[in-house]
């Protein structure tokens, strides 16, 4: 006979934090359980943003958010909605209209200005929060270039050794990196542009410097997008940089196993050894009470890619 799950010690205190939202915001079938094996609900998921909300709405304001809604928890097939223009929303929820360039279709986006919006999200079967790198003050100026290292089979050791790598070549070409685990299997590298620069300049910039990464380690990268084409390399995804495409933000839940949270590192810790599944629901906050917000000056910073570009390796 299977023994029943041990219920683990609580994730937070479910809590709202300031008592007066209670009136307009409602949370529902919070006892359901979204990752079984570790006895998670999406109470937890409601808490886990309540307690975070300080660290991780300074990058989602003033972004438009693409709702990844699975309501049925983080195991089961869930949908992308960016579209709310049918949705009855609060009135606390801000939203923007934007013309999409390929349909011309206009599509209401939910914008996480508050915290009261991001639990909402989250009632809303949003486990991860994926906003765009631009603001809605400026659209086609992104804060922020990302590379994407999706290790396609490889482990975690040979992430870690391209990140490595990756921070060299921007180190000679003078530019602040900032690293993260995806909260998946692989990690993402950010680049400052402080609005400085429009989407198609952050995205040749990218180009640029992920062939530099590949001509540097062509037995561990490739930046094919066909499957069959990668030959078991990672793969450096810059597909991110454009407008309207979003990237798991940081200090978001993911919907993988152990109930990952996608984390900023210190250079240091990026070393053989590491995991993504050190990184967890449960172990954050106690992370950030030691070390604090890693991004804090990633949306002020700015880095100068047209002198990036010069470098010669």
């Amino acid at each position: 006979m299977t023994k029943p799950l041990k219920k683990p010690a609580p994730v937070g205190s479910f809590r709202l934090s300031r008592p007066q939202l209670t009136s307009s915001l409602h949370f529902t079938h919070t006892k359901k359980i979204f990752w079984p094996e570790e006895n998670i609900t999406k109470g937890d998921v409601i808490a886990y943003y309540d307690s975070i909300s300080p660290y991780i709405l300074p990058y989602l304001k003033d972004r438009p958010l693409v709702l990844n809604r699975q309501p049925d928890g983080a195991m089961k097939k869930g949908f992308y909605q960016k579209d709310t223009s049918r949705e009855h929303l609060p009135p606390f929820v801000k939203t923007v209209t934007i013309e999409a360039l390929t349909t011309r279709k206009r599509i209401r986006y939910v914008v996480a200005d508050n915290k009261e919006t991001l639990l909402w999200a989250a009632n809303f079967g949003c486990i991860e929060m994926n906003p765009w790198q631009s603001r809605v003050t400026s659209l086609g100026k992104p804060d922020y270039v990302t590379f994407d290292l999706d290790p396609h089979g490889r482990s975690f050791d040979d992430v870690v050794e391209v990140a490595l790598g990756f921070k060299a070549i921007l180190d000679k070409a003078g530019v602040k990196i900032y690293v993260k685990t995806s909260g998946k299997t692989g990690m993402h590298l950010m680049v400052p542009l402080g609005a400085e620069y429009t989407y198609l300049q952050a995205r040749n910039f990218a180009k640029l410097m992920a062939q530099y990464a590949n001509r540097a380690m062509p037995d561990l990268t490739t930046l094919e997008q066909r499957l069959e084409k990668r030959k078991g390399r990672i793969y450096i995804d810059i597909a991110r940089n454009a407008l309207a495409q979003t990237t798991a933000s940081v200090y978001s839940l993911r919907p993988y196993p152990g109930a990952t949270v996608s984390t900023p590192l210190e250079w240091k810790e990026v070393k053989k050894g590491l995991r993504p599944s050190q990184f967890t629901i449960r172990t954050i906050l106690p992370r950030l009470r030691k070390k604090g917000d890693l991004f804090r000056h990633l949306l002020i910073q700015k880095a100068d890619l047209d002198k990036a570009a010069k470098i010669s390796l």
